[in-house]
């Protein structure tokens, strides 16, 4: 079978004829870090040689690969679940995302086992909350305030404001390198993924929710705030208020 193999040292020609017979090829050790976007995986699985970026990158809009896949969004951006993975070299980009897709919703299942009674907007709106929640929360036992946040803000009729959806505009969609700062200037870049701009969550995630995220977003923590704000960069912890005057404090 065609593949990448591994022969031992002093290997005979029927261990060689085995192996090669047997199809055990030798496989590429692949990490996705939680919250890393579709971009930055299809960076880090062409470095590995186990899919070209353009390859990765079009599977994940392909609309026939994603109703296959039951991913109710445009793309497949935060339906493919952060973890280690095994490929071949020179896979083909639909089993890739296959494997990932089916990891996500084994994990979503342990999570909340009646997902699959949800309505496709319903399960696209708690994935695209997770992914932002994703991408702002340091402490793990921060997740569930921060969900709660941007679901009181919601229901408010709020702009979640989240800096995360800004960098995710700038880099994702626009291109340009990771900004370490965002700028006044930045907070009003057109998109509807901004939800500086925006009322409501955005068009879909950005980012790949792990367990942590998933996990606040069906199980939020019950506050009454409705703002947060980083006060410890050493710590990764976060000031949380009911109102605005508090937030400024």
């Amino acid at each position: 079978k065609v593949g990448r193999y591994k022969i031992d040292q002093g290997a005979t020609t029927i261990d060689i004829h085995n192996l090669l017979v047997s199809g055990k090829q030798l496989l590429v050790r692949v990490t996705i870090p939680d919250g890393w976007t579709l971009k930055q995986m299809s960076d880090r699985f062409a470095t590995e040689k186990v899919v070209s970026k353009a390859a990765f990158l079009d599977a994940t809009k392909s609309p026939a690969l994603l109703k296959k896949l039951d991913i109710p969004a445009e793309s497949a951006e935060g339906f493919l679940y952060p973890d280690t993975y095994y490929f071949p070299e020179n896979y083909p980009a639909d089993k890739v995302l296959a494997t990932m897709t089916s990891n996500f919703y084994h994990h979503l299942a342990e999570i909340y086992p009646d997902f699959k009674k949800l309505t496709p907007k319903e399960l696209l709106d708690k994935v695209t909350l997770a992914s932002i929640v994703e991408r702002e929360y340091r402490v793990a036992d921060e997740a569930p305030i921060i969900a709660s946040v941007f679901y009181n803000r919601l229901n408010e009729n709020m702009r979640l404001e989240s800096c995360a959806t800004v960098s995710y505009v700038l880099t994702d969609i626009n291109g340009l390198p990771h900004q370490t700062r965002l700028y006044d200037k930045d907070l009003w870049v057109p998109s509807a993924y901004n939800t500086y701009r925006h009322r409501g969550l955005p068009p879909g995630p950005i980012s790949a929710p792990g367990q942590t995220a998933l996990h606040s977003v069906f199980y939020p923590a019950e506050t009454d705030y409705l703002y947060f704000v980083l006060k410890n960069p050493a710590t990764g912890r976060h000031f949380f208020s009911k109102t605005f005057a508090a937030h400024l404090m």
